[in-house]
């Protein structure tokens, strides 16, 4: 019985293997490529699988845009920053601790938001994909915003959905890019985004 769940758990990691390797190719060929003139079995050939194996693992393409996203949503860097936002009573140290954690998650997944967002008007696929992703990062500001409203501390008369759009405006994707596009690091961009939200947030 030992034996037999432990060559379950093998095979479970294996596949898990190969559809991270498969994902990350197209990704890469996405980005190098556009979506519209990558074709799934480059991706087999990039990932080094057979093309049935694609399918098999994740799904046609629009399955792989669409598997970009999920896997963004199951980013240990993002669970962890909820986790640390939900301890803290503390709403600066949480503006911090969101800045930190966003511009850690944009950093890994660069190329795939690059994709998502460059390439949402030119193809549904691409724009599902793309709000599947907006909806998983806004559903994540709206629970600090929730954090936030629920310690208190806040300007007057600010709502917890005024607190999530603006948590949205300075630590969403194209606050991001457009720090970024000034050629400004991720740390100096983090405090930045930081101090603007905490200026927007916080009594003055």
């Amino acid at each position: 019985m030992a034996t037999r769940g432990y060559r379950s758990s093998v095979r479970a990691r294996h596949a898990e293997d190969t559809r991270r390797s498969i994902v990350e190719a197209a990704a890469e060929l996405f980005a190098e490529q556009g979506y519209a003139r990558t074709s799934v079995a480059a991706v087999a050939a990039a990932a080094g699988v057979a093309l049935n194996t694609v399918y098999t693992s994740v799904g046609g393409k629009s399955a792989l845009i669409m598997a970009m996203s999920e896997d963004g949503g199951e980013d240990t860097t993002a669970v962890e920053t909820v986790r640390r936002i939900v301890e803290s009573d503390d709403p600066r140290e949480i503006l911090r601790i969101t800045a930190r954690g966003t511009g850690e998650v944009r950093r890994a997944r660069w190329t795939q938001v690059g994709i998502l967002l460059d390439n949402r008007t030119s193809d549904p696929d691409v724009a599902a994909a793309a709000d599947l992703a907006t909806g998983i990062v806004r559903d994540r500001l709206d629970r600090v915003a929730a954090r936030l409203v629920e310690i208190g501390g806040l300007a007057p008369g600010l709502t917890e959905r005024r607190v999530g759009d603006v948590l949205w405006f300075y630590f969403g994707f194209e606050a991001w890019r457009t720090a970024r596009g000034f050629g400004w690091d991720w740390d100096e961009a983090a405090e930045w985004l930081a101090a603007q939200a905490a200026a927007a947030l916080l009594p003055s």
